[in-house]
């Protein structure tokens, strides 16, 4: 699967975690939500939920933000590669923080295929080193369930200049 017709920058896929994070349970996130995740004023977020929407990955209705069905699958595979590019790292000696963060910054890098070839060479794992479930590979699978790794967030927090 291409992950996306277009490529989106580290921050915008935030934005789309920060969409699938809010929306549990009721099925949709506020601008607020999304400003209070990512610490950005309320004119950056605007802009970029309507790049998002303008793009095909959210719906907006009304003050209601929701991943689009093109949304839920691109969120889904990056979900999915995340982990396994995690769990590579991992391996390779980083840190769970270091190795989470450096698999966002890449993760529409690494192809499908590769990706795969990745997750059965390191016997594959049904979670990242940080315990979150990476979705299975059926593409015709929900969105229900996918819980995004955002480990690096931790570690940014405590991280001194």
């Amino acid at each position: 699967m291409s992950l996306s017709r277009h490529k989106l920058s580290p921050r915008a896929i935030e934005y789309l975690l920060s969409v699938l994070r809010r929306s549990r349970g009721k099925g949709y996130a506020r601008q607020y939500e999304i400003i209070e995740d990512l610490g950005v004023s309320k004119p950056t977020a605007s802009l970029m939920v309507k790049k998002l929407k303008r793009v095909g990955y959210l719906k907006v209705e009304g003050e209601k933000i929701m991943l689009s069905k093109v949304g839920e699958m691109l969120v889904r595979e990056l979900v999915r590669r995340h982990g396994i590019i995690e769990s590579a790292f991992f391996e390779l000696g980083l840190s769970r923080e270091g190795a989470c963060r450096v698999a966002w910054r890449i993760v529409q890098e690494i192809p499908a295929e590769d990706a795969e070839r990745i997750w059965i060479k390191l016997g594959s794992p049904t979670s990242c080193p940080c315990g979150y479930r990476i979705p299975s590979i059926h593409r015709e699978a929900g969105i229900e369930g996918v819980e995004p790794c955002i480990a690096f967030r931790a570690s940014r927090r405590t991280a001194r200049p």
